[in-house]
């Protein structure tokens, strides 16, 4: 019996997702069992055959008993070949996030889904839209379940969960009274660096302050999160004298290590003489100040239109050679002829990449990352014309079928209608993007 289920086990799961040639979703999590505090990262990924289907909607899932950050997205989503039981499809991931469970217990995440159009060709043979199909998708359900910090847990504990280090310093440690001092308390490595809380500095009395800022600096596409947290406080001693800034502790827990620590920052002594007096009446001034004034505005003057100037002339040849190069990319087909696109422009690719920079250059940020529906909203905005409008997403899917197409022998099959139909286009959107 239980070589029989052992057996039979993947062709459930083999059957619980895949049905025919509809797109599916899988939901994976790097650690089923975190400690409480723990960051883990979630991931859906998107499978399809043929063409890519456009994600119009999106519901997001829900978190009980977790705290969760969405990682940073793009809708021009990046395929890969995938094979799952055996079978070919193209893979994507489409929605990541970054969770730390706030209590213990087996926590269920469910509820992710998505809105898909699907065309029902994978390629027009003409320049007719053909009909297009709307598909709900959601993922699997997935459960973690997250441990209890081992007893007794330290009183400090500020969330502090991974590997780290603790580094207190100044940008002086010799400083007259009423300058400004900056410190910063900086904590380095990887774990819950979205969560935890640095603890505060302790400053002398007469020193004056500002609360802290805390910035947040990590390493892109990094699983778990790993970077920096510092907390920087600037400061004004008001009295002269040597003043000591204490060792900064912080007590983290280790999930490799199943224990907790306690990190210590270096000391600091600062040593803060009496401000600068200014000269006395009854002292010798000097004979005349106002020569030494004009030279150094005349200086600053000069310095000012130097710069003035220089920037000028970079923004000249940025718009110059930006101009040229999206002059040297849209020459692809001169109107009226029969002659083929060149070499660089035949890949459906280039011709993508060449809509999207003409996209921006008529007012419209990011464009790759929006869906259709929003993409035809940006073009009514900027005024496009109607007919452009409307054909333009046509001619993006057609690329996208081209583009994701799990045969890749493809990529070189580009119907005629499309290279006009992008020619079309480019002259259109570069006509818009002049007249802003």
């Amino acid at each position: 019996m239980l070589i029989i289920v052992a057996l039979c086990a993947p062709a459930i799961a083999k059957a619980s997702v895949i049905q025919g040639n509809k797109p599916f979703l899988t939901s994976s999590i790097n650690n089923n069992h975190p400690f409480v505090g723990e960051e883990v990262l979630l991931t859906y990924r998107l499978y399809f055959r043929d063409v890519a289907p456009k994600i119009s909607y999106e519901k997001a899932p829900l978190f009980q008993g977790l705290w969760a950050k969405e990682t940073g997205s793009d809708r021009f989503i990046k395929s890969m070949p995938s094979t799952v039981h055996g079978e070919h499809f193209r893979s994507a991931v489409v929605k990541q996030f970054r969770l730390v469970p706030i209590q213990s217990g087996r926590i269920t995440i469910s509820g992710y889904s998505t809105l898909c159009t699907v065309p029902q060709e994978q390629v027009a043979i003409n320049s007719n839209e053909l009909p297009e199909s709307s598909l709900r998708i959601t993922a699997p359900a997935i459960t973690i379940s997250a441990r209890s910090l081992p007893e007794p847990i330290p009183e400090k504990l500020s969330g502090a969960v991974g590997s780290f280090s603790l580094t207190l310093m100044a940008d002086k440690q010799n400083i007259n009274i009423g300058e400004q001092l900056s410190l910063k308390l900086i904590l380095t490595g990887t774990g819950s660096l979205l969560t935890l809380e640095l603890p505060n500095l302790q400053l002398p009395e007469n020193f004056r302050c500002n609360p802290p800022e805390k910035t947040t600096t990590l390493t892109k596409e990094s699983e778990p999160t790993s970077g920096s947290v510092t907390a920087t406080v600037l400061a004004w001693p008001q009295s002269e004298g040597d003043f000591q800034i204490p060792a900064v502790a912080l007590v983290v827990f280790n999930p490799e290590t199943k224990q907790f620590s306690t990190l210590h920052s270096k000391p600091l002594t600062i040593t803060v003489a009496p401000a600068a007096h200014k000269a006395k009446g009854g002292e010798a001034e000097p004979l005349d100040t106002s020569l030494e004034k004009k030279v150094t505005s005349l200086h600053l003057i000069i310095t000012t239109i130097a710069i003035t100037l220089l920037l000028l002339i970079s923004i000249a040849t940025i718009v110059r050679v930006r101009k040229k190069r999206v002059t040297e990319t849209i020459k692809t087909v001169p109107e009226g002829s029969t002659e083929p696109p060149p070499e660089s422009g035949k890949s459906a690719k280039n011709m993508k990449q060449q809509l999207f920079a003409l996209l921006e250059e008529a007012g419209i940020k990011s464009p790759g990352s929006m869906t259709r529906i929003e993409l035809k909203d940006a073009l009514q905005e900027i005024k496009i014309p109607d007919e452009t409008r409307s054909e333009l997403p046509a001619v993006l899917d057609s690329l996208d079928g081209i583009l994701y197409s799990p045969a890749g022998t493809k990529e070189n099959r580009i119907p005629e209608w499309i290279g006009a139909k992008v020619d079309a286009l480019l002259r259109a959107l570069k006509k818009a993007g002049t007249s802003r």
